[in-house]
């Protein structure tokens, strides 16, 4: 029997004043449309899509969308509400404030919102309309991308503030406007007991999933990248669904869109709720997303010529001048056995251009090509693009910093890692020269990553652009994530962690010093890895910090073999001490940020080829110690060098490949 996906996406930019305008949201809403119509497995769902932009998305069109679209999915179907745009409060009407201490509901900003006698969806409206889906019982799932406070929305990357504002909406709503009565209310609210969520939401008791972009007392950030607004949490959520091969669990998918979300924005954690936490470790969208082959088919297209099965909406990242993904081909008769040994490949293949659906490549190696071939592909290598830098300042320091980026390789070759791009909506970082001193920021405001470098000298721009790069091949491992192709499971290992011998579960992982005896005694924690799955796997386990270090250390010799149901302690069981330092401590800094990567793999590799020293301190590698010789063990190498081949080489293996991670924050309080 077909089951049935429903989703709703609505997505607003063009608000009217004194609402700000946005640039990200309609973006938002068509990355997910194209996943969606990209990724369902049709031939077990059927996807029946509406989409509110912009005027369409008044506040009456999207209670329509809930009761008339949603409302149809039954108990074997999916429900599934996706909202990018402003969030923000109202003042509440006197019969909600027993559960309203601070006397506004939270809102979503509808087209018409600000409109005499209209008004924003308030959140115990929500909570109505979600329960009038829930009655068939359906799988819910419910993803907000905006703000819940007084405090902004989504972030304006190119303003010094990096926020806007949606002001509160003080006007005496009548409560007759509402579509909840406050009888209704405390039922729909009564076991929340009164707490809101950290989101600011205060949720239903009908059963659902809910992703938020952050915190109730957080914005919602815009990122900028490859010249289009997005926004941060939603482009981050599709890029991970995008590069998982079918189904991720809610857990899995949470856990990486928040450290890269972390990674890249301050002050930004997405959260993720749901009313029965077991309902988390369920596939995303009730297990709609079909599972890619864990190979790609080439073959002839009449319009494109050749093309592989698989384009953006399955992970197949655009070319970027001379990075590109390159495949081994080999006759479609191939075993998945005789396709490991990339030197028995027939052929090569090089994507020159990425489309939604396939990918449009060139072949090399293979003398007569025939429209009537057909080969399977493996992917042999992934482009590890340059990230750009906008360079802006005072005009003498600025010309420095060009020529350091143009000579630091060596040899007075440009930087690898790095390129000067004119616009923000082009950049991942900045490099400011200003009141005497290089200082390197994100494109959306000038708060320093690292501390600025005083001075203007060659020898100065030199150490700026080296900073720069020791950034980003910290943010290539924190962004690291598994191949198109991969079939390992996305649980395949898990990450357990515990704190005085209690399992500690969340994505997002908590810790802080506790005073004892007058003095302030830092947290500890222990972890383990499982192997959870029917294979033998190969595992490496990083230890990323907010001050750009990248430590392999936490297993021994920098990774280890699991066999089925098989655990591995870090640290060999021993308690593992996250700190806020003294020196930061006392310079008022009461947090560090750790993201934990696990990488695994079907061949062995070596992790230690990743490891990076604190920003500021020489960069020793250290020896190579001759493991593995597969497509990951190249991958890793050219993270820290650039220099080596992409194209496989005859004693290279093809490996499948995964990575996860868990985000720890560190609590050291002032007093």
């Amino acid at each position: 029997m077909t089951r049935n996906l429903y989703a709703l996406l609505v997505g607003i930019d063009e608000y009217v004043y004194p609402i700000s305008p946005l640039q990200g949201c309609v973006n938002d809403i068509y990355a997910i449309q194209e996943y969606l119509e990209g990724r369902i497995d049709t031939g077990e769902y059927q996807l029946h899509l509406r989409t509110l932009l912009n005027k369409e998305a008044t506040r009456q069109a999207i209670i329509d969308g809930f009761r008339q679209h949603l409302c149809q999915a039954e108990s074997e179907d999916v429900a599934f509400f996706y909202y990018a745009g402003h969030g923000s409060q109202q003042e509440a009407p006197q019969e909600f404030w027993t559960i309203e201490l601070d006397r506004l509901n939270e809102t979503i900003v509808c087209y018409d919102s600000q409109k005499s006698g209209e008004w924003g969806l308030a959140d115990k409206e929500m909570a109505k309309l979600i329960a009038e889906i829930a009655q068939k019982n359906p799988h819910i799932t419910i993803i907000m991308d905006c703000c819940h406070s007084s405090s902004g929305t989504r972030g304006d990357l190119e303003t010094d503030t990096a926020e806007r504002k949606a002001p509160i909406d003080s006007r005496k709503r009548p409560l007759e406007s509402f579509l909840v009565s406050p009888l209704e209310v405390e039922q729909l609210l009564t076991e929340r007991n009164l707490v809101k969520a950290p989101t600011g939401e205060n949720l239903p008791r009908a059963k659902h999933i809910f992703f938020a972009a952050c915190r109730d007392s957080e914005t919602a950030k815009e990122y900028a990248i490859n010249g289009q607004r997005r926004g941060a949490f939603s482009y981050f959520l599709v890029d991970t669904l995008k590069k998982a091969n079918g189904n991720l669990t809610y857990r899995d998918l949470f856990k990486r869109t928040h450290a890269l979300v972390r990674s890249k924005v301050l002050a930004q954690s997405p959260q993720l709720e749901a009313t029965d936490l077991d309902d988390i470790e369920q596939p995303f969208l009730g297990g709609a997303i079909a599972q890619h082959k864990p190979y790609l088919t080439v073959s002839y297209h009449p319009d494109y010529q050749w093309v592989i099965d698989a384009g953006s909406v399955h992970g197949i990242p655009q070319p970027s001048g001379e990075e590109t993904t390159l495949l081994a081909l080999f006759p479609f008769d191939s075993s998945p056995q005789q396709m490991q040994k990339l030197s028995a490949a027939i052929g090569e293949a090089k994507v020159i251009a990425v489309k939604p659906q396939l990918s449009l490549v060139q072949i090399s190696g293979i003398a007569a090509l025939e429209p009537e071939m057909t080969f399977k592909g493996a992917i042999a290598s992934l482009p590890l693009p340059p990230k750009g830098v906008v360079i802006t300042g005072e005009p003498a320091a600025v010309e420095l910093a060009r020529t350091a980026l143009q000579t630091i390789n060596g040899s007075n070759q440009p930087s690898l890692y790095l390129k000067e791009v004119a616009t923000p909506e082009e950049a991942e970082f900045k490099l400011l020269a200003r009141n005497g001193q290089y200082t390197i920021t994100r494109p959306a405001d000038d708060r320093p990553l690292v501390a600025p470098i005083q001075g203007y000298t060659e020898k100065n721009a030199l150490q700026a652009i080296e900073r720069l790069e020791h950034i980003t091949r910290w943010t290539n491992i924190a962004e690291l994530s598994s191949p198109a192709t991969s079939s390992i499971p996305a649980d395949a290992v898990q990450i357990v962690i515990y704190q005085e011998d209690k399992e500690l579960k969340d994505s997002e992982i908590n810790l802080h010093y506790q005073q004892q005896n007058g003095k302030w005694q830092g947290p500890a924690f222990k972890l383990k890895l499982k192997n959870t799955s029917n294979q033998e796997l190969f595992c490496a386990l990083l230890d990323l910090t907010d001050s750009y270090a990248v430590s392999p250390e936490l297993l021994e010799t920098g990774g280890i073999w699991l066999k089925p149901g098989q655990e591995a302690w870090a640290l060999r069981g021993e308690n593992i001490y996250p700190t806020v330092r003294e020196k930061l401590w006392k310079q008022g800094i009461t947090q560090s940020r750790d993201i934990l990567k696990l990488i695994v793999s079907t061949a062995e590799f070596d992790a230690t080829l990743l490891k990076q020293n604190e920003l500021d301190l020489p960069f020793f590698p250290e020896r190579e110690v001759g493991r593995g010789n597969g497509t990951l063990n190249r991958l890793m190498k050219r993270v820290q060098s650039r220099d080596l081949r992409a194209a496989p080489e005859e004693e290279e293996l093809y490996d499948d490949w995964i990575t996860s991670q868990i985000h720890i924050t560190t609590v050291r309080p002032r007093a």
